[in-house]
């Protein structure tokens, strides 16, 4: 596919760059941060493992976002005795976002899926198109 077609259709303009959806890395730091007191340095290791080196949020993301959340109530700062190391949980503010945020996306998963079975028919992968159908119908016998 030549770069403008692939611009014109708002596709990565290199193979290292990937779409992520506005919203994503506050809820990949709540998650974090629900689950053990995180840092920055934590967030930007462990993002580009779970995603398969695929996203790697930039520094100034992450540290401008962690203050956003601490200043809206979603992250608490906790001391570590460690010079230099600040450390986030989530408060009971951010923990009730994330799971609100969680019932959103199981209602939003199936749309997704019936697009990326769409998409995999109009590329002709009929195996991929069945595997996403049988996804797409364990969400929704749930």
């Amino acid at each position: 596919m030549s770069r403008a077609v692939e611009s014109e259709l708002g596709m990565p303009k290199n193979d290292s760059e990937v779409f992520a959806p506005k919203g994503l890395l506050k809820m990949l730091i709540l998650k974090f941060a629900g689950t053990r007191p995180v840092t920055g340095v934590e967030i930007m290791t462990d993002v580009p493992k779970m995603t398969e080196d695929l996203w790697s949020p930039s520094p100034g993301s992450v540290y401008y976002l962690l203050g956003e959340m601490e200043k809206d109530g979603l992250l608490l700062h906790v001391p570590t005795g460690e010079p230099g190391i600040k450390r986030y949980v989530s408060s009971e503010k951010g923990k009730l976002l994330f799971e609100n945020f969680k019932l959103d996306v199981k209602k939003n998963l199936y749309r997704q899926l019936v697009m990326m079975r769409v998409l995999s028919d109009l590329a002709e992968n009929n195996s991929l198109s069945e595997s996403i159908s049988s996804i797409a119908r364990k969400i929704t016998a749930r």
